[in-house]
């Protein structure tokens, strides 16, 4: 397999070096990479050192490799090339602090008492239903280290008082910008990355749905030069993970080289390449290939479809879940409790596609200032001897049709996910509640034959006594017969009555009330009357 050293630039469209490509950027050792790439050639280098950068950046690119892309993962780890890439382009002062900034160092072991905790919260599958169970598992996870940025804030990022930048990025979801320079445009937001995880009961309720949420900045330079700086994500022990994480970027990577094309699936394909070929009509006739290869890499770099796809798809899986779980709350049998983990996993599902609403609006703001030529200088300046930012047509129109995607169809659907989250919990109360009236009848059903049972043996119990009572007179005269006569008299006589019981029952009270209240009206008037004489 043919290896790519340092500063040393090799055919992309090679086989050998397209694989090597693929797996040295699933590699934390992989620092950076620079790729060139035209209509008809492609070329890489991997890790690029600080001085080959530097003089890579004093030479024009050449007219079959117009375009040019510079990849770092990590710039925290490679800070004198941000330097470099910062003095080139003259990055403010601050936007060149902000990317040299570390990220939060990795949380610390848990102690010996977290891991009881982690231990214990687990449930047991005859623990499922168990109200005051689920509320400490609840409790547990939502304080545990394992909890997904997207649903707490980063503690190790909140022990300062000092604000930085990764603080405002983990506890702000919409933390997104748009800086503009003379000799740059740069898109700075959180991406969010779908981390590939097997949902099953031993998963605490609030790492369904888990995902990882990254900053990156996307630099377009007024030298057809486009460069992404990416978070450094920490430690990533899953393989998966990182892949997941650097899907985006690697897909548009992909597809830079002629191997990758046939591989592609048809709903992924970015044509970057493609559209630089002005044979084929697709490159407009006022647009040189070094502004259009240039934008289309800043927008299918922008625009992970991917993820946006897996989020809403998702959000939609768990709502049939969770909607399945409250209807069949319907033939629960009533000796069991309710299933109560419905409602945690409602609140913090509600709670994630509320904070997705927020990024996506910020995307949806970004889309609008790219394409606004009043809030930037992409489409133009106006000030003599200024240097001008282009971003083609074609790539403005793509980021004007994502903006009314992410309205129309993201945001929109986010609304529906929320008011069916709303009418789930009202169903899942209803439910209960039937479930609850129809116990309170049969309650007061069972009552009610007890009552009934009591009356029809009270005649009985009164006989009985009345034949054992001891009096010396009438000892001679009961017998049994005549004992079991009575008895099958009173017991046949209540055995009737009974039918009419609840009527006589009700007859009886309803004349009583009655006569009372009439009672009370002559009583009040015969006193008035006595009262005014």
């Amino acid at each position: 397999m043919t290896q790519a050293a340092p500063d040393k630039f090799l055919d992309f469209d090679d086989a050998d070096v397209y694989k090597d490509t693929l797996e040295r950027n699933l590699r934390d050792a992989t620092r950076n990479f620079v790729i060139e790439f035209g209509a008809d050639e492609a070329r890489i280098a991997f890790n690029y050192s600080t001085e080959g950068v530097s003089d890579l950046l004093k030479t024009k690119p050449s007219s079959k490799l117009p375009v040019r892309w510079i990849n770092i993962w990590g710039p925290h780890r490679q800070p004198e090339l941000v330097d470099v890439l910062g003095t080139h382009y003259k990055f403010s002062l601050r936007l060149q602090a902000i990317i040299r900034s570390p990220p939060p160092k990795d949380q610390a072991p848990s102690t010996d008492k977290d891991k009881h905790v982690s231990r214990f919260s687990r449930r047991k599958p005859w623990q499922k239903n168990d109200p005051e169970i689920a509320l400490t598992s609840l409790e547990s996870s939502a304080s545990s280290s394992t909890a997904p940025p997207l649903i707490r804030s980063n503690t190790t990022r909140g022990i300062s008082n000092d604000v930085d930048h990764y603080t405002l990025a983990d506890q702000m979801q919409n933390y997104h910008a748009l800086d503009v320079g003379r000799h740059y445009v740069c898109i700075g937001a959180n991406w969010m990355h779908e981390l590939p995880t097997k949902i099953d009961e031993r998963v605490d309720i609030v790492e369904e749905g888990k995902q990882k949420r990254l900053y990156s900045w996307l630099f377009l330079c007024d030298d057809h030069t486009v460069i992404s700086f990416h978070e450094y994500p920490g430690q990533v022990k899953d393989p998966t993970h990182l892949k997941a994480m650097r899907s985006n970027t690697l897909s548009v990577l992909r597809q830079l080289s002629n191997v990758g094309l046939d591989k592609t699936d048809p709903l992924s394909v970015q044509s970057v390449r493609y559209a630089l070929k002005s044979d084929v009509g697709v490159l407009p006739s006022q647009t040189t290939p070094d502004i259009e290869g240039s934008s289309l890499l800043l927008y299918y770099l922008f625009d992970d479809w991917r993820a946006v796809y897996s989020t809403v798809g998702k959000f939609h899986d768990r709502l049939n879940t969770l909607q399945n779980a409250i209807f069949d709350e319907l033939s629960r049998k009533s000796h069991k409790t309710p299933n109560v983990e419905i409602i945690p996993k409602l609140h913090v599902l509600g709670r994630q596609v509320r904070q997705m609403q927020h990024v996506y609006k910020g995307y949806k703001n970004l889309c609008n200032r790219v394409i606004d030529p009043k809030a930037t200088t992409i489409q133009g300046s106006e000030k003599p001897n200024a240097s001008i930012v282009y971003i083609s047509q074609s790539a403005s129109q793509r980021f004007e049709r994502l903006g009314d995607r992410i309205d129309i169809l993201i945001l929109s659907e986010m609304e529906e996910y929320t008011a069916e989250k709303e009418s789930l919990i009202s169903t899942y109360f209803n439910i209960n509640a039937q479930k609850d009236s129809e116990a309170a009848a049969r309650l007061t059903r069972a009552a009610t034959l007890l009552a009934k049972l009591s009356v029809l043996f009270l005649p009985v119990s009164f006989l009985t006594s009345y034949f054992s009572t001891q009096i010396t007179d009438l000892q001679p005269t009961f017998t049994s017969k005549n004992y079991w006569h009575a008895f099958a008299v009173i017991m046949s006589g209540s055995f009737l009555a009974l039918f009419f019981f609840s009527r006589l029952l009700m007859y009886v009270t309803e004349t009583l009330d009655t006569w009372t209240k009439q009672l009370g009206k002559y009583f009040t008037d015969m006193f008035k009357r006595k009262k005014a004489d």
